[in-house]
């Protein structure tokens, strides 16, 4: 199977008070259909757990052309990107009924041995992780480069509904974090029209993260999540703003 394909119909519960998907919810989406694909590939959860190794996300970009809203039925595409032999790379197109493009997105991925953290390397697989001629939405994730630390800032502990199945915080928690730090008013005037994460280090239960953001221009902000005990950077993203279209 080259591509893998689901139809969703857009819930109350994927929304936000302006009746579309929130950001968060799409984000979900698209990291349930990359589970579902890479299950149907054998290379799914419980496929690595029998080998003691579990699929890690490292890189995301996607842009987002048009909030798809309540009862709206949506198309998503997803695929392998390919390998450079450490990341797995899986691409997205998010369609609206009118095969409208909603959303163009890129994510880099690695195995991990889940007891010593090592890479598992991909270089003799490329065959399994083909990259689809002609189907590059938009570019690969990049590396983001760390900002300078703030003073004071406020620690709160990891919840219990953070808390991934691996016993991670959540990939998806961690822009929930951010977008909450922003604060209503300003959610009311803005909305996401582009977003780049890179994942750093695996957030825990009985961790203190606290959001630290800097304003990069006009339209961007460099937020970046910060664990207390070790003063380590675990996630940084950049926000690109654009007014609410809402």
């Amino acid at each position: 199977m080259n591509k893998y394909i689901q139809e969703i119909n857009i819930g109350a519960y994927h929304t936000n008070q302006y009746a579309q998907a929130s950001v968060t919810s799409l984000f979900n989406i698209m990291l349930e259909a990359a589970w579902a694909h890479a299950r149907v590939m054998e290379w799914g959860y419980d496929d690595l757990k029998g080998n003691n190794m579990f699929w890690v996300l490292s890189r995301v970009y996607f842009e987002l052309e048009k909030y798809p809203l309540w009862q709206e039925k949506i198309t998503l595409n997803t695929w392998s990107a390919g390998t450079d032999g450490m990341y797995a790379y899986r691409e997205f197109i998010l369609e609206n009924e009118q095969h409208e493009v909603l959303l163009r997105g890129s994510t880099a991925w690695l195995i991990l041995n889940m007891e010593t953290k090592r890479i598992f390397r991909l270089r003799d697989f490329r065959d399994t992780f083909p990259r689809l001629d002609g189907q590059d939405v938009c570019r690969n994730p990049r590396r983001i480069k760390p900002q300078n630390r703030s003073e004071n800032l406020q620690f709160q502990p990891v919840r219990f509904s953070e808390l991934d199945v691996n016993k991670h915080f959540n990939s998806v928690k961690y822009l929930e974090r951010v977008l909450d730090d922003f604060g209503i008013e300003f959610l009311n005037r803005f909305e996401l029209a582009d977003l780049e994460v890179n994942y750093l280090k695996e957030g825990m239960a009985g961790d203190a993260l606290a959001v630290d953001t800097s304003r990069i221009d006009d339209t961007r902000h460099q937020s970046t999540i910060v664990r207390e005990s070790d003063g380590a950077d675990l996630c940084t993203m950049i926000l690109h703003w654009r007014d609410r279209r809402a």
